[in-house]
Formats: structure tokens, C-alpha cells, sequence
């Protein structure tokens, strides 16, 4: 996801006593309509950068026309501006954030097309696990906001509390939800019982295109292979799905190195143990099975490696 640029004046907004408007335009339409996003003017009495802050965050919206669908399609003027409120989002408290964004729903409520196209756009930054703004705080307070207005249609508040739900399990410093899983011979073992100073914990899918270049990376590392082979990590992978022909055809050019499983009894999904929205997945545990990173990339798991004293 190549991400929008971010205008730095707004974090600059925050720290100067100067008033000003930000205004972009587009071609006129055939009724001559030009199509802006303009910043609310912060009352020239507040002067401390908090107070102005928290103006910029709860009037932020205040001058977009909820009801022009057309926003929905000027992704330089909607979504730049989309991109700008939710990195303000992490620099402010989280109360403030968590306020300005019900603030923000309020508004959009009344007009369906807009509603979903603010939760799917906000929803794509924060959670895609390739999006540079990712981060799994604000998109659990995005679902409680979204959860927390009245006026917000019952299908996507219902939406927001199971995405919430899902997001709040196994977060970084909780335990990871333990599980059976089933090897190629037929013996069963628990995630608990594997005992090594760090798993490597991959989800994943044989007819998944990024999975198998995931599979080849993680061959490839010389690193992991030396981790593995002084008994510092273990890798431990998992087939979540149902096609076990496919399964017992692929795992056979696993690393024997690892441990290749598959959920006989579709507890994962059954039971939505976890996030198994999108694969590959990779959690990081430590010894006590603690989640150190979550639902992140090869790279992500690499970097940790490679930058960890202790390995």
C-alpha cells in the first residue's frame, strides 16, 4: 500500500501561534463545483499547543460535506485528508483520539456511502499488515468510537464490535491462546508444550502465493537456520484450513527442522482463536509463550531477530 504523503503542517499547526487554512482543490465539474478540504480556523485565544490540539482533533471535520458522495472518488482531497486526521490520532491522548473520532462518526452516520467509505478507508491503514500506519491501538479505538454512536447503522457497529473483539486477543504482552495441533503422523501436542526461548509462530496456506515466497525467505535466512540449530527458536507452522490432500502434498518439502501442523478439528476457526484474515501470519512468543510481535511479516520477525542481544 503506497501511502499518501502527510502534510507536515499540521503537526506544525499544533506548536505556533499562527491561524490558517489548508485548501485543496480540483478540477471544476460540469457544475463548476471546486471540491476543497479546509482545516478549521483554532480560535485565536488558544494558544497553548494542547488546547489547540485538541481544537484542530474535534473540529477537524467540520467543513466536509458528509453528503457529497463525489469526496468518495477524490482520493487527493478525501483520503489525503482521511490519511492527515489519523495520524494525528496517535499523537494526541487517547481519550482526545478516541472523542474526535465518535465526533467524526456522528457526522458521517447520516450518509451511508460516506459512512462505509471512512470505516473501510481507516479500517485499510490501520489494520493491513502492510499499511505504514498500522497500528493496532487506534484500530480498536476506531472500532469502539464506531461502536459508541448512536446513529451509526447496526450492520457496521456490529462489524466494528467483532473486528474489536478479534483485534483485542493475543496482543503483544498477553499469552498466546493455547491449541492442539496435529502433526502428519497423527500425534497431537500443544502450542504450550513447545519448550524453546522463542516460537516462531507462521499461519499460513499451500495455494498462497505469498506463503510460499514467505516459505523460501525463511529457508533462505542463514539466521534462522543457526537460531533453530542451537535450540534458541523453534518454528512452528500451521495449516488453519480444510484441504488436507493439499496439505500432506506441501508439507512434504517443509524443513524437517520445523514443526509442520495443521488444526484436525478446525478449532482456530471454529472457535476464532485467532486472526486468520489474511496469510501468512507471523507471531513472535517467548519462552512463556508471551506474544512479542503480532500478526506481523517475515521482515518484521527478521528485523526482531537480528536486532535481539540475547539471540
Amino acid at each position: 500500500m503506497k501511502r499518501l504523503v502527510s502534510l507536515v503542517f499540521i503537526t506544525l499547526f499544533f506548536f505556533t501561534s499562527c491561524v490558517g487554512q489548508q485548501q485543496r482543490k480540483t478540477e471544476p465539474t460540469q457544475k463548476n463545483v471546486q471540491r476543497t478540504f479546509t482545516l478549521p480556523e483554532v480560535p485565536i485565544m488558544l494558544t497553548t499547543p494542547e488546547a489547540r490540539a485538541e481544537y484542530v482533533c474535534e473540529h477537524y471535520w467540520e467543513h466536509f460535506d458528509f453528503a457529497d458522495t463525489a469526496y468518495i472518488h477524490l482520493p487527493d482531497i478525501t483520503e489525503q485528508a482521511i490519511v492527515n486526521f489519523m495520524d494525528l490520532m496517535p499523537r494526541v491522548p487517547k481519550d482526545l483520539a478516541q472523542r474526535s473520532m465518535s465526533i467524526l462518526y456522528q457526522k458521517a452516520a447520516p450518509h451511508s456511502p460516506m459512512l462505509w467509505h471512512f470505516w473501510e478507508t481507516m479500517s485499510r491503514y490501520w489494520k493491513d499488515t502492510s499499511s505504514p500506519l498500522r497500528n493496532e491501538e487506534m484500530y480498536i479505538l476506531l472500532c469502539r468510537s464506531v461502536e459508541s454512536v448512536p446513529e451509526v447503522e447496526e450492520v457496521l457497529k456490529q462489524r466494528a464490535a467483532y473486528n474489536r473483539q478479534i483485534a483485542e486477543m493475543n496482543r503483544v504482552g498477553m499469552k498466546a491462546t493455547d491449541f492442539i495441533y496435529t502433526l502428519a503422523s497423527g500425534k497431537k501436542a500443544k502450542l504450550s508444550d513447545i519448550r524453546s526461548p522463542y516460537t516462531i509462530m507462521l499461519f499460513f496456506s499451500p495455494d498462497c502465493q505469498t506463503c510460499n515466497r514467505t516459505k523460501q525467505e525463511m529457508e533462505a535466512s542463514l539466521l534462522l537456520k543457526e537460531l533453530i540449530d542451537n535450540k534458541q527458536v523453534t518454528v512452528l507452522t500451521v495449516y488453519p484450513e480444510e484441504d488436507m490432500d493439499l496439505w500432506y502434498t506441501y508439507q512434504k518439502g517443509m524443513p524437517s527442522s520445523w514443526i509442520n501442523a495443521y488444526d484436525k478439528e478446525q478449532t482456530l476457526t471454529l472457535k476464532t482463536l485467532y486472526d486468520l484474515s489474511a496469510l501468512p501470519s507471523f507471531y513472535l512468543l517467548d519462552k512463556d509463550k508471551r506474544v512479542l510481535l503480532k500478526d506481523v511479516m517475515w521482515e518484521d520477525v527478521l528485523y526482531y531477530l537480528e536486532n535481539t542481544p540475547s539471540m
